[in-house]
């Protein structure tokens, strides 16, 4: 198993003070000191913790490079992992792509916060749209499609953007029975694997 050195530094100071409870060897002179050992934890945290900031900002980069420019976007399958039910915010649902091991927040601008055909449902974490009698909702777990791509922000700050494809939340709401996208999906499948099948003569 591949550790980090800020982390091998520290299994080695605990196992040397492990040894010395259990009396499998002595312990070491500066390892007996509480403030010295109190200042070293202090450091190895810092460093653990600058280590983790550095790999999530390479991380970022590379992402935002790989999903940059006209060819850069991609259109992938996401899974919702929370749906925005608090009343007053902005209609939205976070979403995690499998492929690319990538969570982020899916908005839907065309919606208002005090849209009267947005529905909120916090019990069963579900948006539903209305549109007349046709609607279409989103929950978690639903199977959504999304387009990555980079929005510049500003000069020399960008920004991982995530928006919703097909069957989008109160734009091409279809249906009537208010169930999630996934749940007409599936339907659908389960009513064609249960046609029967012509026999060959």
């Amino acid at each position: 198993m591949f550790l980090s050195r800020p982390t091998r530094y520290a299994d080695v100071c605990v196992h040397r003070l492990l040894a010395a409870a259990i009396g499998v060897a002595p312990l070491p002179v500066h390892l007996s000191s509480k403030s010295y050992l109190h200042d070293l934890a202090g450091n190895m945290n810092r460093r653990h913790r600058a280590a983790q900031l550095a790999g999530r900002a390479s991380v970022q980069l590379h992402t935002l490079i790989f999903f940059s420019g006209a060819d850069g976007a991609k259109e992938e399958d996401a899974y919702v992992l929370d749906v925005e039910t608090t009343e007053g915010s902005d209609p939205s649902f976070t979403v995690i792509v499998p492929r690319y091991g990538i969570e982020g927040r899916v908005s839907l601008p065309h919606i208002s916060t005090d849209d009267p055909n947005l529905e909120r449902d916090e019990k069963k974490h579900r948006l539903t749209y209305k549109a007349g009698d046709k609607s279409v909702s989103v929950q978690v777990f639903d199977k959504v499609r999304v387009r990555i791509w980079v929005r510049e922000v500003q000069e020399h700050q960008k920004e991982l953007v995530l928006d919703l494809l097909d069957d989008q939340l109160g734009v091409s709401a279809s249906g009537g029975s208010g169930d999630s996208v996934v749940s007409r999906k599936r339907a659908a499948e389960d009513s064609a694997s249960q046609k029967p099948k012509r026999s060959k003569k």
